[in-house]
């Protein structure tokens, strides 16, 4: 059996559209469902974070309901952030390098990874949780996600200029250079068990901007499936 990508013309939803869609709901969803509940319930302090700042993306998802929302709908956003990177070598192959495609793909999964850890071992209360294994999955998100991007955008420059057609090049355009913007003015997002109001909305913009990124593939996706035959 042999799995490949084709690119094929359908009104249904393609398998790409499905990955980018599913990034972006499943995490930027998760995000604003678990700080919704977590007002209602008094867990999280009620503001606009990503003017004030008076919380950050962890202390939303931490305790009540607010909690097993958040990361039961992280962990199963990690797992289309893996596929959203499979996919996106798979469909750069025919322009870009396997071994650019490989350091894109690295950092892009080593990024999920370290979200996936950080998210796990959140727990209600601050002395239950390992703040060492969160600390250092969320910054590993942020940064290995940057690297991701970056390489990602670069080998869609070089395509583009080959012919190679991006519907959403000057979308992701803006958002890399707004992610690059935050990392050079404000030193990137550095993430803590105590952060500034600052440092907050920094970390709020970023994960906004990160998360367009992906459903940004909706549009350069439309016509990619998955088929299945023999070999």
């Amino acid at each position: 059996m042999a799995t490949d990508l084709n690119f094929t013309t359908g009104a249904d939803m393609s398998f790409g559209r499905h990955i980018a869609l599913m990034s972006f709901l499943l995490s930027m969803g998760t995000i604003a469902v678990t700080y919704w509940v977590a007002a209602l319930q008094g867990t999280a302090e009620i503001c606009n974070p990503f003017i004030e700042g008076c919380t950050d993306i962890t202390h939303t998802g931490m305790k009540g309901d607010g909690g097993f929302i958040f990361r039961g709908g992280m962990v199963a956003a990690c797992v289309y952030f893996v596929v959203w990177w499979m996919l996106m070598s798979v469909w750069l192959a025919p322009v870009a390098g396997k071994v650019s495609r490989g350091f894109m793909s690295f950092f892009g999964v080593l990024a999920a990874v370290g979200l996936l850890a950080g998210t796990a071992v959140l727990l209600p209360e601050k002395a239950d949780t390992n703040w060492t294994v969160h600390v250092k999955g969320a910054n590993l998100f942020f940064q290995g996600m940057l690297i991701a991007l970056t390489i990602n955008y670069v080998l869609i420059f070089r395509a583009r200029r080959s012919g190679f057609q991006v519907p959403s090049f000057w979308f992701k355009t803006v958002l890399i250079a707004l992610l690059w913007f935050q990392f050079i003015a404000f030193a990137g997002v550095t993430i803590g068990v105590e952060m500034t109001n600052g440092k907050r909305i920094i970390e709020w913009w970023a994960t906004l901007f990160i998360g367009f990124y992906f459903i940004s593939s909706w549009w350069d996706w439309k016509d990619v499936r998955i088929s299945i035959g023999q070999e």
